[in-house]
């Protein structure tokens, strides 16, 4: 086998284990098998809730339900999005197993900036 394919297998076996793995979850979580579901609404220029507690190894899954009068979105660090939200809508995100703090926001115009922030927590 060549280096070229050596490589190519290497790299292949790296996104089939990512695909299978998700990319939430850091090496030495061993996942619990449990699911932490929680809704989070808006209110004015706030996230309720604004901080989001889930036990080390639960995947999450957050439902984003835009009860606001704007248009508004869920970023998370990790680089899922809910997609801009008219008000009424809602998005389910499976953001997967949790090992780690993870920042969320809103980024339509400076929604983040007046305060439409939250956290996910990681509790032992």
């Amino acid at each position: 086998m060549t280096g070229r394919w050596r490589a190519a297998g290497a790299l292949f076996g790296a996104l089939a284990l990512i695909a299978v793995t998700g990319c939430s979850a850091e090496p030495g979580v061993t996942p619990t098998g449990d699911v932490t579901e929680v809704t989070v609404t808006v209110q004015g220029m706030h996230f309720i809730p604004d901080v989001i507690e889930v036990p080390a190894g639960d995947e999450l899954v957050i439902t984003f339900e835009n009860t606001g009068t704007d248009m508004h979105d869920l970023v998370l660090a990790t680089g899922l999005e809910t997609g801009h939200l008219a008000p009424g809508e809602s998005h389910v995100m499976e953001v997967g197993v949790i090992s780690a703090d993870i920042d969320g926001w809103c980024s339509v115009g400076n929604h983040r900036a007046m305060g439409m922030e939250l956290t996910v927590q990681v509790i032992e």
